[in-house]
């Protein structure tokens, strides 16, 4: 964790701390501020009757000086200064204008109510609070730090274990022909399985094992099949005959080359659908053009040298 953020982190768990600190102290400040009241009125109420207050009614104006003789006896000996008496008035005799901190209340008597105007001195601003706060920032850098140390031993773990954690290399893509069954597929992919029919099975054999020998001559479909070839596929063609595949007499593997050629390359479009980049390895190059010059091209694999291929049941 950089400085920066730390910093920032700091000030939020701060900001948030305070928020709460000052939640708690205001609402607690007003909770006795109305327990105050409630104490004061009760006390007018008692001494209401002994008060000279003013009565429109029956034309008495009543006595000011005594009564702001009583409002200050009764501020003198409240203890806490947060609440004070500033008038006591006939509900209909309140002309003055009220301040922001102060509030008002009434009492209920046989002559109407009687107006309470108070003082609210709440102050959250007290040598109390203020040190409370500066625990609360003190709090506030120690979490901090201990974040910082958490994600620091966190981040060494993580490299720890990276560097202890064996490197994994994938093997390379090999294509697999299994006799047994007469399948292609890839160790890439083991259930993605793709049969061939005898004939093409064993003339892709043989093709594997004489580009691998001979990958400079170049097959040309308009001229007959190599005679090493031949008996490369005819070979193929026995072991198949051991396995118990077929019981018919070997094929003309110059016969038909196209479709041969065609089924090969359609097995070959399903093993490597997923892995079109191998298709320059293990699949026969396609004539392109038209007329007897797309018959020149050679459809040996030229580079079946630099692929890996398990032959099973060879």
């Amino acid at each position: 964790m950089s400085k920066f953020n730390s910093t920032i982190i700091t000030l939020i768990l701060f900001l948030l701390f305070s928020s709460v600190f000052y939640l708690s102290v205001n609402k607690k400040q007003h909770y006795v501020i109305k327990q105050k009241i409630i104490q004061i009125e009760k006390q007018i109420a008692l001494d209401l009757p002994l008060l000279d207050l003013s009565n429109e009614l029956l034309k008495h104006s009543g006595n000011k000086d005594a009564v702001r003789s009583y409002i200050n006896k009764l501020n003198s000996v409240l203890i806490d200064a947060s609440v004070s008496l500033e008038h006591i008035v006939p509900g209909n005799g309140l002309s003055i204008k009220l301040e922001p901190n102060q509030h008002i209340d009434y009492l209920r008597t046989n002559n109407g109510r009687v107006l309470l105007v108070f003082n609210i001195n709440s102050n959250f601003i007290t040598l109390s609070n203020m040190a409370f706060c500066l625990m609360l920032f003190i709090l506030s850098i120690s979490l901090s730090m201990w974040l910082k140390l958490i994600l620091a031993n966190n981040n060494k773990d993580l490299k720890a274990i990276e560097l202890n954690k064996p490197i994994v290399e994938l093997a390379p893509f090999m294509l697999i022909i299994d006799l047994n069954h007469k399948t292609l597929s890839t160790n890439y992919a083991h259930e993605q399985l793709t049969s061939l029919a005898n004939k093409p099975l064993c003339f892709y054999l043989a093709l594997v094992e004489f580009c691998g020998e001979n990958n400079d001559i170049a097959l040309n479909q308009n001229k007959n099949v190599p005679e090493e070839l031949v008996e490369l596929a005819n070979k193929y063609f026995h072991r198949l005959v051991e396995l118990g595949h077929t019981v018919r007499k070997r094929p003309n593997f110059n016969n038909s080359l196209e479709k041969t050629l065609s089924e090969i390359r359609a097995a070959l479009d399903e093993v490597l659908s997923e892995y079109p980049e191998q298709k320059e390895i293990y699949y026969p190059p396609k004539a392109f053009g038209e007329g007897s010059r797309s018959r020149l091209h050679s459809y040996g694999l030229v580079n079946i040298d630099k692929g890996n291929i398990d032959i099973k049941g060879k």
